[in-house]
């Protein structure tokens, strides 16, 4: 999974004029459960952890999603819960409802987001599935760089590998409380996930091959939610 960060002073994307539409925050439980397909519960919860929803509407009604956190956060894709420093936030379970996909809304919404969180956040983190290639774009669209991939090693743990090391990769490694690793990795992240559970799609976590269930949208060495992004 690819690591992206968006540090106060770098360059966001353009803003661009789009009729009928408004992106703020949201802070009704009861709203929201519906979007997100949650119980009002749940949603309640992850206010109460310190997250902060963002809702992109269409003409009032409500057609995009994404999540900011400061506090407590799951990586569900690495089953690993981490807490966010002070001075960063972490945006994660993003989704734009499949009718209105492919039109923008995604880096519009996370352009809003990291304008706003600008003032109180000076480093902003997102990760991106590698198959999901539309989400890829959108974070790099919206401005945000790669920092490297969340991949697991030979010894099943996770790292991060980059080729090569800066002040952003060793931020990025001591936020997902990870080493950071040049060498050789799992040929796919998910399918050594799925291992673990016995669940993988094909053998190459097993006989240490090329991976050919079509999970890897990018190459291995490619460096860029709770991570894989709906857009």
């Amino acid at each position: 999974m690819a690591l992206f960060t968006f540090w106060r002073g770098d360059a966001l994307a353009a803003p661009v004029t789009m009729n009928n539409l408004s992106i703020q925050k949201e802070l009704d439980a009861a709203t929201l459960a519906p979007l997100m397909k949650l119980e009002p519960q749940a949603i309640a919860r992850r206010f109460q952890e310190g997250n902060v929803a963002w809702v992109v509407r269409l003409e009032g009604e409500p057609v995009s999603f994404g999540w900011l956190g400061r506090g407590r956060v799951r990586i569900g894709e690495l089953s690993k819960e981490i807490d966010v420093p002070e001075g960063n936030a972490y945006l994660w379970n993003f989704r734009t409802l499949e009718a209105y996909r492919g039109r923008g809304y995604y880096v519009q919404l996370l352009r809003t987001m990291v304008e706003a969180e600008a003032a109180i956040s000076h480093r902003m983190w997102i990760i991106s599935a590698p198959e999901n290639q539309s989400s890829y774009n959108g974070i790099m669209k919206a401005g945000f760089q790669p920092v490297g991939d969340l991949m697991f090693d030979y010894k099943n743990e996770v790292v991060l590998q980059a080729g090569f090391v800066d002040e952003r990769t060793q931020a990025g490694a001591e936020l997902i409380q990870v080493p950071i690793s040049a060498t050789a990795v799992r040929p796919c992240w998910r399918c050594a996930s799925k291992a673990m559970k016995k669940e993988a799609a094909c053998d190459c976590y097993e006989n240490q091959r090329p991976c050919c269930c079509n999970n890897q949208g990018l190459p291995a060495n490619a460096t860029g939610g709770q991570t894989a992004n709906n857009l």
